[in-house]
């Protein structure tokens, strides 16, 4: 790469190919390395030669060019004899240069954002980041042999139409928790001795809330209390019936004017509608598990979402070769941060997808629950010289110990082809020993006895 403006970047369309060429035989060929940093409208293309030198960056409009770019790789490659193409593995907008580079039969690399960003001072001494520098450092980092194979495949139906429902899942959770938390501000505000009574996301509240849209019109319908028992289709109880009607006409909140209270029955109806498409994705999510050769067999103990969103997010625990590769996968491995004297808490790492975490989680404390796990974890979080004591920080951290054994054990379930066991997550768990205290003995013979010893030998005596 030349030493002034090296990261100025060439138009593919200005490369021509005889020079091209030229440059590939005299670096020696075999061992050439590209880098692509891809972004939405352009990606950048730095070559490291066999010999480690480099070309100046080359700038491709994303999609129009990579006809052009797949040209010229495929130069090189017939050159070269090799050619390797390193890829960061974020975002999306690599797809179509990936799968063209794959059907152009080009070896393609996975390189991972973290190395990237982790190597940006010591390649060129500067912590600077921008595209050709990127491009530049996946190409050395796949020089180095620290990607991993990536072709691109086309996923199955199956996989897609789980893909689909997990992504769907995802989205209507996320837009029923932000629905939700307005419908709370807003109900704390003008009524907020209802939250206490009904669960604000529950069918009775939405149902309620979507037909009055305010506590002063709920108290003045003689006939609310009979909506109230159909609302919650026979569930809920007398007392509780007439503690939201009087809630409803002694409310400290705030009146509500007729936009507001519009307003109000629009959010019930968008949680509503949020939480009807939750079910719904739930459902498929269960169909999919209990008719999958190996997800079906685990399903009553782990339960159908968690096994679907752990398939979809990290594929099949059995292509790990070990639990630990699997957790590492899961971003659950553990790391450490010392230095000297100060010796650092283990944390895991969160390098995974956080949806399969997040699943996981759930997992744990409906575990907890469970008799043969709910001992363990009541004597973890217990703190203290008596061990009388809890901490949330305690709670947090068995349920994490939790999640990483879960793992581990799916894991071994799955390889070995075995039913999941509640009483088997923590097999075999020795007991605490017992530590020996060593009595000093006395001496018999006043000559052995040491010097201080009067009082001891004195209590002796006596």
């Amino acid at each position: 790469m030349p030493t002034k403006r090296i990261y100025r970047r060439i138009s593919v369309k200005q490369i021509e190919l005889n020079p091209l060429r030229e440059l590939a035989i005299q670096s020696g060929g075999r061992g050439t390395c590209v880098g692509l940093d891809i972004a939405k409208a352009e990606i950048v293309v730095v070559i490291r030669w066999a010999n480690g030198n480099y070309e100046r960056p080359w700038s491709v409009k994303n999609p129009s060019e990579i006809r052009l770019l797949i040209q010229l790789l495929l130069l090189l490659k017939e050159t070269c004899d090799s050619l390797t193409i390193g890829l960061e593995s974020t975002g999306t907008y690599g797809e179509a240069v990936r799968r063209a580079m794959t059907e152009a039969f080009l070896e393609v690399h996975r390189i991972s954002g973290k190395k990237v960003s982790d190597y940006q001072e010591i390649f060129d001494g500067v912590p600077s980041q921008h595209d050709g520098k990127d491009a530049a450092m996946i190409a050395e980092l796949t020089a180095f042999g620290k990607g991993a194979a990536w072709p691109w495949q086309a996923p199955s139906e199956a996989e897609q139409r789980l893909q689909h429902q997990v992504q769907r899942l995802h989205a209507f959770r996320n837009q029923s928790i932000q629905w939700q938390g307005r419908l709370e501000g807003l109900v704390t505000k003008h009524w907020p001795e209802l939250s206490g009574l009904l669960k604000l996301g529950s069918v009775t509240a939405l149902k309620l809330l979507i037909e009055y849209g305010s506590p002063a019109r709920l108290a003045a319908d003689p006939d609310s209390a009979v909506k109230l028992h159909q609302f919650s289709r026979g569930k809920l109880r007398r007392n509780k019936i007439e503690a939201v009607l009087e809630s409803a006409g002694t409310t400290m909140g705030l009146p509500m004017t007729e936009s507001e209270m519009n307003w109000l029955r629009e959010i019930a109806s968008e949680v509503q509608a949020a939480e009807k498409e939750i079910a719904a994705s739930e459902k498929q999510l269960k169909q999919i598990a209990e008719t999958h050769e190996t997800m079906s067999r685990h399903v009553k103990q782990v339960g159908a979402v968690t096994l679907c969103v752990i398939w979809n997010c990290v594929g099949d625990p059995r292509q790990y070769s070990s639990s630990g590769a699997f957790l590492k996968a899961l971003g659950l491995n553990l790391k450490e941060l010392s230095s000297g004297k100060r010796q650092g808490e283990l944390a895991i790492t969160k390098r995974g997808p956080s949806l399969s975490r997040k699943f996981l989680f759930f997992w744990a404390l409906r575990a907890i629950q469970q008799p043969e796990l709910k001992k363990w974890y009541e004597t973890f979080q217990k703190v203290g010289k008596n061990r009388n004591g809890s901490s949330e920080h305690r709670k947090m951290k068995g349920l994490i110990a939790m999640m990483r054994k879960l793992s581990r054990s799916l894991w071994y379930t799955i390889e070995h082809d075995l039913e999941f066991e509640y009483g088997k997550v923590f097999p075999g768990r020795p007991l605490e020993k017992r530590k020996r205290v060593r009595r000093r003995r006395t001496p018999t013979c006043p000559r052995q006895r040491p010097i201080g010893s009067e009082r001891l030998a004195k209590a002796t005596d006596d």
